[in-house]
C-alpha cells in the first residue's frame, strides 16, 4: 500500500462501486454471478493480532469514518446490482455505533447477513439480543484451545473469554445460528490445532474455517515467524477435520495437494465471487470503493511445481511471500486425476 503523505489532508471521495449501470448485475470469468458483499465498517479493533491482515489498513484509515450515509449507500447500491448477502468486516464491526441499524437495513433489501468478528459486542447479552434477529452468520476468531495461548497471539487479555462467551451466548440465544469459527495457523499454535477444532466443535460451530497466516499486514511483517512450513502443514491438516464431530473443517491459503486425501476440503473449492468495499488510497485522496474478486488468488501464485498439476485450474497454489523466502519442493502435483 502506498502511504499517502503526512503534509496534506487527502480529499475524501464516495464512490458507490456500481460501474456504469447501477442496477446491472455483475457477471464475471466463467459466467459466475456476483452475488456477495464484503463492507469494512472499522478501522480500529481492541485486539493487536500479530497475524492481522488488516493492520496496516487500520493504521492508515483510522482517522477516516465510515459514515452512516456511506454503509446506506453502499448497501443500496449493491442491492440493486443483485447482491444477495453482507458480510461486515473490520477491524471490529460490532463496535460501529450504527451495527445494527446496518443490519436491519440489509434484511430490508433481502440480504442474508454475516459478520468477522472477535465477540467484543455479541459477548453482551443486551447487545446480541438486539441484533441476532437480524443477523445469519457470524465468523468468530479462536486461535488457541485455552486463554493464554489465544490472548498471546491476539494481544489482549480476556480475549479468549470474550470470544468463547460470544459464541455460546449466540447459541443459546438463537440456537439456529449459523456460528462458523476462523482460526488462523501460525508455527506458534500448529501443534494444538486439533485441539482448537475440537473446542470451535464443542461450542456449536457449525463450519470451521483453518487459515494458513496471510502475508498481509502484520501477517507479512511478521511472516518469517509465523509461516508454517509446508512439510508441517502436510502432517496436520489432514489430521485435524476427525477432531470435528458435527462441524466442517475447510483450509484457506493451503495448496490442494498439501491436504492428502483432505483435498476436497479446500476452500479454494467453496469460495464464491465477492466485491470488497473499503478505504483505498489514490493519488492526493482516499476513497471509499470497491474491489472485485472472482477467485480466491490474492497473494497466490503457482510455483514450478504446480506447472503439469492437473488441478491448477481449481488449485490457487502457494501464498507470494512463501515461495519468495522458502523451499517448495515438498509440493506434489496431481497428474491423472480428475
Amino acid at each position: 500500500m502506498k502511504h499517502l503523505p503526512i503534509f496534506a489532508e487527502p480529499e475524501l471521495e464516495q464512490r458507490s462501486a456500481s460501474g456504469s449501470d447501477p442496477e446491472r448485475p455483475w457477471i464475471g470469468p466463467g459466467g459466475k454471478v456476483m452475488e456477495r458483499l464484503e463492507l469494512h465498517l472499522t478501522y480500529t479493533c481492541p485486539e493487536r493480532c500479530v497475524f492481522c491482515s488488516e493492520e496496516h489498513r487500520m493504521r492508515d484509515y483510522r482517522p477516516y469514518a465510515v459514515t452512516w450515509g456511506r454503509v446506506a449507500s453502499v448497501l443500496r447500491t449493491h442491492a440493486a446490482r443483485g447482491v444477495k448477502n453482507v458480510h461486515l468486516t473490520g477491524g471490529e464491526p460490532t463496535i460501529h455505533p450504527k451495527f445494527v441499524e446496518t443490519l436491519a437495513l440489509a434484511k430490508k433489501l433481502g440480504m442474508r447477513t454475516s459478520v468477522g468478528t472477535i465477540g467484543t459486542k455479541l459477548s453482551d447479552e443486551q447487545f446480541a439480543a438486539r441484533a441476532l434477529p437480524l443477523l445469519d452468520e457470524a465468523l468468530f476468531s479462536l486461535h488457541a484451545p485455552g486463554a493464554d495461548l489465544h490472548d498471546d497471539l491476539t494481544g489482549r487479555k480476556g480475549s479468549f473469554d470474550t470470544v468463547t462467551t460470544a459464541l455460546r451466548l449466540c447459541m443459546r440465544l438463537k440456537p439456529t445460528f449459523g456460528a462458523y469459527v476462523n482460526t488462523v495457523v501460525t508455527q506458534r499454535n500448529v501443534h494444538v490445532l486439533g485441539d482448537t477444532v475440537a473446542l470451535a466443535d464443542s461450542l456449536g460451530a457449525r463450519l470451521i474455517v483453518v487459515s494458513n497466516t496471510t502475508p498481509e499486514g502484520g501477517g507479512l511483517t511478521h511472516y518469517d515467524d509465523l509461516a508454517v512450513p509446508l512439510e508441517r502443514l502436510a502432517e496436520v491438516l489432514p489430521q485435524v477435520p476427525a477432531r470435528a464431530r458435527s462441524a466442517i473443517v475447510r483450509f484457506f491459503g493451503v495448496p490442494m495437494c498439501v491436504l492428502g486425501d483432505r483435498a476436497m476440503l479446500s476452500n479454494d473449492l467453496h469460495w464464491d465471487p465477492r466485491v470488497t468495499v473499503e478505504w483505498q488510497s489514490r493519488p492526493g485522496k482516499v476513497v471509499f470503493d470497491g474491489l472485485y474478486n472472482w477467485a480466491p488468488d490474492r497473494k497466490r501464485v503457482h510455483v514450478p511445481e504446480c506447472a503439469e498439476c492437473d488441478r491448477k485450474a481449481v488449485c490457487m497454489g502457494v501464498f507470494d511471500a512463501y515461495a519468495q523466502r522458502f523451499s517448495t519442493a515438498t509440493l506434489r502435483p496431481y497428474r491423472g486425476v480428475a
